[in-house]
């Protein structure tokens, strides 16, 4: 045969190559699917297992309410005891989808033990990814039996959805029930906030959650809040809120720590951090070099903005031996950035709102709203304020400063304890003293009338430093009087510089006069002093000293005299 003819392909020789080629493989393919698995050959230093091997292959199992399906690159052993190699797992529950990757697997008798390194994440059926986790522990890691999860190692799961996302870390000894179920008998169980709020990290001793973490308990906790730290002896969790079992105790970087009489904190919008801790029976209390500052209240708000008083507030601080004390239905302190407060209250503030009452001792003030620079220890409040001290009571205008130095626009006006009135443009409050200033201040009382740039009302004493001129009562109608300066107290007033008194028909002046009243706080008597002059029908004279009764119309001059006349009688 040439070999043209043999190279050709249609030679029948060629045509009977492939039909015995083609028949060769179809039935070498047919003889190993009927001859099965084989068995493992033994390994040196270890017996022969009898099973199986395969390679890139899947395997689907029902674990309690899911069905697990896992893909692998090797799959050895038998039945009953598998090892698969570079574990690709998808469990599906009717509320869940789980996906699991780990560098081994190993089934037997039912039970699935996956090693770690390995991670896991969960997503809810329509797709939506709700968490992450892994556990870095190389070894076993996590068994699967029955439904029931077991970790064998520690697990750091995040949550991506829900209410209060965070990472959750979990100690070695975790189990998942087949409800869905969370529990860790023995912790420290931790979780860190991923988002800005007042809860930052929180610890428990054990935990009870259900599933996708939307209701259960912690016991034995400690958190750390925006400003401070808080223990409590439970808290439990419903989709609405997170509520705090008491003893509650807590701690502030700012100096405060105490005790309240439980709590809770709203459930925020799914993918919102928490927003805010509410405490009940809220009482705290604080070292200051002065003494110990106390806070109470029916109800606190602790927010990332600071601190909201509600109920019944009351706020004491020491002061020169006494307690400086606020009491106010409403209270606000900033302490951070925050929506919760209005806009305009800065960092270091503190409202209180609802007419607050401001006492020391015996003196307080009351104000629409007062604003407190807590470091300054200064007040400032809105119109009206009222008043009050040993001396009387006052009503004034927008004001503020501290208690050794008060001041307040007008218009004021204030009503002694002992009769009488005093009005000005402008307050000041210095220690016992209110000092009225205006164009002019002015006192009144029964048949009193006396006005000034400035009066002052100290211990009793009424002192006017910068002049003043009005009337007092006589027996005979009003007796005009004119000073440089003046005091008055318990039924007498002492005029001085440049003094003048103008009754009925006479004039009296003199460097100094005091003014004794009688019956009516009417005028009894007029005793003068230096460079004395009298007109009119009082009698005429000039001299040193000399004593002036109207009611009974005598004039009685001593010392050196230099003119005298008959006073009519």
């Amino acid at each position: 045969m040439r070999l043209w003819s043999l190279l050709n392909a249609r030679n029948p020789i060629w045509r009977g190559v492939s039909v015995a080629l083609t028949g060769s493989v179809l039935g070498l393919s047919a003889w190993y699917l009927l001859r099965g698995t084989r068995p493992i050959l033994p390994t040196e230093g270890g017996p022969a297992v009898r099973g199986t091997v395969g390679a890139r292959g899947t395997l689907t199992e029902q674990v309690g309410r899911g069905r697990f399906v896992v893909a692998y690159d090797t799959l050895l052993g038998e039945e009953q005891d598998l090892r698969v190699i570079q574990v690709k797992g998808t469990l599906e529950e009717p509320d869940v989808r789980w996906a699991v990757l780990a560098p081994e697997a190993h089934r037997s008798e039912g039970t699935w033990l996956l090693h770690g390194p390995l991670t896991v994440a969960s997503r809810l059926p329509g797709g939506t990814p709700t968490g992450e986790g892994r556990m870095d522990q190389a070894g076993p890691a996590l068994q699967w039996k029955d439904g029931v999860w077991r970790g064998l190692a520690p697990l750091n799961w995040q949550d991506l959805e829900g209410q209060g996302k965070g990472i959750w870390h979990l100690p070695a000894g975790w189990t998942r029930q087949a409800d869905g179920r969370l529990q860790v008998q023995r912790g420290p169980v931790v979780w860190e906030a991923q988002e800005p709020g007042p809860l930052k990290r929180l610890v428990a001793q054990r935990l009870d959650l259900g599933l996708g973490l939307q209701s259960g308990r912690l016991e034995g906790i400690a958190a750390e809040v925006e400003g401070g730290r808080m223990q409590a002896e439970a808290a439990d969790f419903t989709p609405e809120q997170l509520t705090w079992t008491p003893p509650l105790t807590f701690q502030r970087t700012d100096g405060w720590s105490g005790q309240a009489e439980g709590g809770q904190a709203p459930r925020p919008a799914p993918g919102a951090p928490l927003q805010a801790l509410e405490l009940k029976g809220f009482r705290a209390q604080r070292s200051t070099p002065e003494g110990p500052e106390r806070l109470m209240a029916r109800g606190a708000r602790w927010t990332s903005a600071g601190l909201r008083l509600e109920g019944t507030v009351r706020w004491e601080q020491p002061l020169d031996g006494q307690r400086l004390t606020l009491q106010a239905p409403r209270v606000l302190a900033r302490e951070g950035v925050g929506g919760d407060f209005p806009a305009d209250l800065r960092k270091g503030e503190a409202w209180a709102e609802g007419h607050p009452v401001l006492s020391w001792g015996s003196r307080s003030l009351s104000s629409p709203r007062m604003a407190a620079l807590r470091t300054a220890r200064t007040w400032s409040m809105q119109a009206p304020v009222l008043g009050r001290s040993e001396q009387g009571t006052f009503t004034a205008g927008a004001g503020g400063g501290s208690p050794k130095r008060w001041s307040f626009e007008g218009p004021v006006r204030a009503q002694m304890v002992n009769g009488g009135e005093l009005r000005g443009d402008r307050l000041l409050w210095e220690a016992e003293a209110w000092t009225f200033l205006g164009r002019p201040a002015t006192w009144t009382r029964i048949r009193e009338r006396l006005s000034a740039p400035r009066i002052v009302r100290q211990e009793g004493r009424l002192l006017f430093p910068e002049g003043l001129n009005g009337a007092l009562a006589g027996p005979e109608g009003d007796v005009l009087v004119r000073a440089d300066r003046g005091e008055g107290q318990s039924g007498t007033f002492t005029l001085q510089g440049r003094v003048e008194c103008r009754g009925l028909g006479w004039r009296l002046n003199a460097d100094r006069i005091s003014v004794t009243l009688g019956p009516g706080n009417t005028v009894k008597l007029l005793d003068a002093r230096g460079a004395v002059t009298l007109r009119g029908r009082m009698g005429e004279g000039w001299g040193e000293a000399l004593v002036l009764d109207p009611v009974q119309r005598s004039a009685a001059w001593s010392g050196r005299v230099r003119g005298l006349a008959e006073v009519p009688r």
